[in-house]
């Protein structure tokens, strides 16, 4: 697990383990292998954004809980893409 699952870059000696779904609204999964993934700090800035836009829309924690990790990873990576 030495690289970001999301864009494949290898991870040195900076890394985040980061729940998929976030606790505050998925506190059950807290240590769920299947919501936790390795980031690098620049996906997961990237991630942590998309979930504050989302939650502060309408019926937004429930879209939050249902987002999965390949719908995270294609959109990390298109915003990722647009990033001078």
């Amino acid at each position: 697990m030495g690289i970001c699952q999301c864009c494949g870059e290898v991870l040195t000696d900076r890394k985040i383990v980061d729940h998929i779904h976030p606790l505050k609204i998925a506190s059950d999964e807290r240590l769920s292998a299947d919501n936790l993934w390795t980031l690098c700090y620049q996906c997961h800035n990237i991630k942590t954004m998309i979930e504050e836009q989302t939650i502060s829309r309408p019926n937004g924690t429930n879209k939050l809980k249902h987002m999965t990790k390949q719908w995270y990873i294609k959109q990390i990576m298109r915003l990722r893409n647009k990033q001078p």
